[in-house]
Formats: C-alpha cells, sequence, structure tokens
C-alpha cells in the first residue's frame, strides 16, 4: 500500500522515547504511517500549517502548551480527529483527557505498556483500533436544526440538506439548563409512566452525555442506566467527570445495584451491564457475539423484557450499529425511542441505524433531548 493511501498520523507527545515507541507502532500497521511527530502543542499547532494528518495521537500532560489547549486550539483552527493517548491514569491526567473530549477529542485511550509486559498487546490493539476507527470521523461543525421529527419505522434515516462545512467543529459545551419545550409531536407522552431511562452512546459520547445529564433536574423521577463505549480503565474517570457535571449522583454500576431514582448507572468495562427481573443490576461477562462489551444492545434488551414500555430508550452519536436492536426491542415493547439528530451528533452511525431498522420514534437535537426525556415522564 502507498503512504498516500495510508492513514496519516501525526503523533503529540512530549517524550521522545515514547514517540518513538508510538511511531514504531504505528508504523508497524499496514494501513497506517506517522507523518509527523510534535514535542507538545504548539509545535503540533505548527506542523498542522502545512501537514493534513488523518488524525492525531495527543498526549494530555506536556509542557508549554498541554493537550487540552492543544485540542481547543487544533479544532479551532485546524480541525482534525483527536484520540487522547496517556500515559498514567492519575486522577489529573484523567480529568485533563475528558476536558479534551469536551473540547473536541473523539476518544482516549492509555498508552501500552512495554513488550514485555502482559497487558501489552491488548494495549496496542486498542490503541491502534481507536486511531484507525476515529481516522474515518469527519470533524465538521453543523448548526443544530432545533426540529424533533418523528422517525419513518423501518426507513432510510431523513435526509436533510447537508449545511456547507463550517471552520469549526461541533460545539461541544454542555448547557446548564434543558430547552424550555421539548415540542414532541402530540401523543407522544406514553401512557404508561417510564420508570427508568436507558441511554447507549460512543463516539463524541461522553460530551454528549454531559449535555444531556446535566440538564436533568436533581429529582430527577427515575434511575438512569448508561453503555459509553470507552477504553476500560477511563470509565471510574468517566463516572467522576459526570457526576461532577450533572445534578445527578453518577456512578460505576455494580453487581446487585437497586436502582434508585435521580441516580446514573454506568456500564463498567468488559462485562455487559443489564437488569434483572428484580430490578436490580447484573452483569454479564461472556462477550458472546457483540463488537463492545458493554454492548448498548444488551442493556436495551433487558430493559425491554423487565419495564416493556415503561422504559425510555436513547442513543446518542457513536460510531457502528450497537444499541439498534436492542432499541427496536424497546420499540416493539412500546417504549418511547430517541435517537440525536444527525446535524447535533459528532458521528451519525448509531443512531441511523437505529432509524433505519425502525427502532427510533423521535429524531431530537442534542440540545432538545434533556427535555425531552422529561416530557415524556
Amino acid at each position: 500500500m502507498n503512504d498516500s493511501n495510508k492513514i496519516g498520523v501525526l503523533i503529540v507527545e512530549d517524550s521522545l522515547v515514547t514517540r518513538r515507541f508510538l511511531a514504531d507502532l504505528i508504523d508497524g500497521e499496514p494501513d497506517m504511517h506517522v507523518i509527523g511527530e510534535a514535542g507538545d502543542g504548539a509545535e503540533a499547532l505548527h506542523l498542522l500549517n502545512g501537514l493534513k494528518p488523518d488524525v492525531i495521537s495527543m498526549d494530555i500532560s506536556m509542557p508549554a502548551m498541554d493537550g487540552l489547549e492543544a485540542t481547543r486550539r487544533i479544532m479551532a483552527e485546524h480541525p482534525t480527529p483527536i484520540v487522547v493517548v496517556s500515559a498514567t491514569l492519575q486522577k489529573k491526567d484523567v480529568d485533563l483527557a475528558f476536558e479534551a473530549l469536551q473540547a473536541g477529542a473523539l476518544a482516549a485511550v492509555e498508552k501500552p505498556p512495554g513488550s514485555a509486559h502482559p497487558d501489552f498487546e491488548a494495549k496496542r490493539g486498542e490503541m491502534i483500533t481507536t486511531i484507525r476507527l476515529m481516522a474515518k470521523v469527519r470533524v465538521v461543525r453543523r448548526r443544530p436544526s432545533g426540529i424533533i421529527r418523528v422517525a419513518r419505522p423501518g426507513g432510510a434515516p431523513p435526509a436533510p440538506p447537508r449545511p456547507a462545512p463550517l471552520a469549526l467543529p461541533v460545539d461541544r459545551e454542555p448547557r446548564s439548563q434543558p430547552a424550555a419545550v421539548a415540542q414532541l409531536p402530540p401523543g407522544a407522552k406514553p401512557l404508561k409512566r417510564p420508570q427508568v431511562a436507558a441511554l447507549g452512546a460512543s463516539a463524541g459520547g461522553p460530551a454528549a452525555l454531559v449535555q444531556v445529564l446535566s440538564g436533568l433536574p436533581k429529582d430527577f423521577p427515575i434511575p438512569v442506566l448508561v453503555v459509553q463505549h470507552l477504553a476500560h480503565d477511563f470509565l471510574p474517570g468517566l463516572a467522576r467527570w459526570l457526576d461532577q457535571s450533572s445534578q445527578l449522583e453518577v456512578r460505576l454500576a455494580e453487581e446487585g445495584d437497586r436502582l434508585r431514582a435521580g441516580v446514573v448507572y454506568l456500564a463498567p468495562g468488559h462485562a455487559h451491564m443489564t437488569v434483572d427481573m428484580s430490578r436490580r443490576v447484573h452483569m454479564v461477562h461472556t462477550r458472546g457475539a457483540h463488537r463492545h462489551q458493554p454492548s448498548a444492545t444488551v442493556l436495551f434488551e433487558s430493559v425491554a423484557r423487565v419495564y416493556g414500555e415503561a422504559a425510555i430508550g436513547v442513543i446518542l452519536t457513536g460510531m457502528g450499529d450497537d444499541g439498534a436492536a436492542g432499541l427496536r426491542a424497546m420499540c416493539d415493547a412500546g417504549a418511547p425511542t430517541l435517537v440525536q439528530d444527525e446535524q447535533s451528533c459528532v458521528v451519525f452511525g448509531m443512531p441511523a441505524a437505529a432509524i433505519a431498522c425502525g427502532a427510533a420514534r423521535y429524531i431530537v437535537p442534542l440540545e432538545s433531548l434533556a427535555a425531552a426525556i422529561q416530557e415524556l415522564l
């Protein structure tokens, strides 16, 4: 494969030894190559005046200009897919990583350990796969439509006119208050009051979750279950970040948790989160045929079995089709189902898959999702 056909990666990392290590791993892939290296964020910005990488591997803790400030500047001046690649999982670095995700980075992974480490292959594969997938994401700003639409069951996703690409990425700043009126179509409110809400998200999801959860009140009357595709080691940090960003209590779910109103249960890594008939959290450690673990489809299917129509299902921005089949099960059980609209998504894959299979009843802009969820109660 010619280099011109390979994924071009810019490595931003202050340690020369680590830069060489990461470069060797990336150049060792047949479809990827390193087109530039920078020792800090300022040097990366300078290189971007001439380079056009497909994706950036971004360290978070660097002198001069750290990864957070670099991400903000890059997304404002040279919109490019960014993967945060962090050497440590200390609280400070994890918090910076999630701030970078809110500023426009698409994903966060841990740097692989040395080749002699027992986790080397797993961490290397996780990093390489994430960089490869995020290189395909088009990071352009799209203006939110502000319109909630009724999805066409079983049909292809609606295709509104595509706006001309703008110079800035999608605005990912959370809103402290939900939209005043959700404007769901007449008759949208279910006959049976929902007793739980289940959300699934992938690429772009952490920032979307901040916006949705921060729009829900402290006295939110039902529990919330969340599956977010993210490197396992970052999930505790995500729970802490979401807890600090909203009025709700956000915690990593544990086996046997009894669901409580106003609490958000985030699925941990390496297990599918489900709900059993006693309405407690149950972890399934066998991956099965699912690409992701945890899987949104596994969660949604369990919610459909236990709660039937007395639930709300939501799919946010994300790559792939996880969640579509499970949301269809919820929809078939009579539950209201919502997906984030294309114009406010970082990646429209998961919502589009749900629309295409008839799983989505309503297509909602991100800024209106919190209000729409509350209107269904």
